[in-house]
């Protein structure tokens, strides 16, 4: 199995894809500012409510955030767990970290147990016994657990299963850097006073690159030079046994030479096509994710063991979570069941998430449960439409922001100007500044569809 990593500009930051053996697994970007999954932020306690024994977070987004007693006792240093009125009070600010993304009515939820990320360590500032990544197995486990209790006896510490591969000085350098951004951290929380999300000093490329080599690439394409030599540099930093191969793509997008740009409009449809034939078909509802799968005529095991492989996959890629329903080809004989069940735990035995997936019914139905992080990739792409009172789909102002940006990216002078629909002009102003709009004046064109933008021909 060949794992590699494709790198693109975007027009919010860069844009990352994980293949494996060519297929599209995974979509990434430097930031999105929406997710507050792994974000340190200063919360202000808004409401204390004893019979859920949580607290409800005002963190400078407009709605609230929840935290449960047992996640709030980190701050307060408390090993056992206690009443969220012993822990938090009402008005106190307290730093905290997402662990879950806000769902429908609920808003996100936090943590006070905080990490700080390296590629080797992960510091955790308000202490605990030094552990070792739950990817960390076998030997190796062994003799990174008798590492980290040598290298950290103070605790604070997790080391990372790369922490293997490295000696001693990498790890201690690393955490004595993550120890420095705390306080730098903590400089932030006494300077704000106020919620809101909270400056950590981190080059946002190092973070997703950091992110992405948990895969362990063999190689990286990119097509931008300038992201190219900074991917280079990140590579370069590795131990040599580590550093995977840094390939230059030939066209203009890394995504189109290499299928992500295809692999991604098939993501963002409702209907995906099987190889042997037949298809999915994937309904996001209010209450769950509902699938069909449908054979065309297929003999129905091979038909339902080619879905369960394809549809681990393309949850993964449109990063749904949540309850989902599987309405698979019947099968009859109680061995085929198994063989397919078999088969869903081999699809989901790499998805980073957690996922339980039970026994089928009767009638075929499969029902999974798949833990949720971050927004869906939908939500990122796609918009209710508005010429059909949202009964369907359209480009999203982000997709359209980044149709704009690669129309851009083909010119060697840019416009003066350019023309944009009212909520498009609204939607690029908001973000500013963004360099790639430098110099161009945004012009407000009441004539063309919501999300349009034109260029002027000749101009640039």
């Amino acid at each position: 199995m060949t794992t590699e990593l494709v790198f693109e500009p975007g027009a919010f930051g860069v844009r990352a894809a994980l293949l494996r053996d060519g297929r599209l697994i995974e979509l990434h970007e430097t930031e999105d500012a929406e997710e507050v999954t792994d974000r340190l932020f200063l919360a202000r306690v808004t409401r204390i409510e004893p019979r859920l024994n949580a607290a409800f977070l005002d963190y400078g987004r407009g709605r609230d955030g929840y935290i449960a007693a047992k996640d709030a006792r980190f701050a307060a240093g408390v090993a056992e767990r206690r009443p969220i009125a012993k822990l938090l009070r009402e008005g106190e600010l307290v730093v905290v970290q997402g662990l879950r993304e806000a769902d429908e009515d609920k808003g996100p939820r936090f943590t006070t147990d905080l990490r700080l990320f390296g590629l080797f360590v992960i510091y955790r500032p308000h202490g605990g016994t030094p552990e070792v990544s739950a990817r960390a197995r076998g030997r190796d486990r062994e003799r990174l657990v008798a590492r980290a209790r040598a290298l950290f006896p103070a605790g604070g510490v997790v080391l990372r299963r790369f922490a293997a591969r490295v000696g001693d000085e990498p790890l201690l350098a690393e955490a004595r850097a993550l120890e420095a951004r705390w306080r730098r951290i903590q400089e932030d929380v006494r300077r704000r006073g106020r919620p809101g999300r909270l400056a950590t000093g981190e080059d946002l490329l190092e973070v997703l690159w950091r992110r992405l080599f948990e895969h362990e690439p063999e190689r990286v394409r990119v097509a931008d030079a300038a992201l190219q030599a900074r991917l280079r540099r990140l590579i370069e930093a590795l131990p040599p046994a580590l550093r995977p191969r840094l390939l230059e793509t030939e066209g203009e997008s890394a995504f189109e030479e290499t299928g992500v740009a295809a692999e991604l409009e098939t993501a963002l449809s409702r209907v995906v096509p099987l190889a042997g034939g037949g298809r999915l078909v994937i309904e996001p509802t209010l209450a769950c994710t509902a699938v069909d799968v449908d054979g065309e005529g297929r003999e129905a095991l091979a038909l339902d063991l080619e879905a369960a492989t394809e549809l681990a996959r393309q949850l993964r890629l449109r990063n749904i979570g949540g309850t989902i329903v599987v309405d698979f080809v019947d099968l009859a004989r109680p061995q085929e069941r198994k063989r397919l069940e078999e088969a869903l735990r081999r699809a989901f035995r790499d998805d980073p998430l957690n996922v339980q997936i039970q026994p089928m019914s009767p009638l075929g139905i499969v029902q999974i449960s798949r833990a949720r992080r971050g927004r869906p990739l939908a939500a990122r792409w796609r918009r209710p439409c508005r010429r059909c009172a949202g009964s369907g789909q359209e480009e999203s102002l982000e997709a359209r922001a980044e149709a704009l940006f690669a129309a851009l990216r083909g010119r060697r002078v840019p416009p003066r100007s350019l023309r944009l629909a009212p909520d498009l002009r609204r939607f690029l102003e908001a973000r500013q500044p963004l360099a790639w709009l430098s110099g161009i004046r945004l012009e407000e064109d009441a004539t063309l569809a919501p999300g349009g933008f034109r260029i002027r021909e000749g101009d640039g």
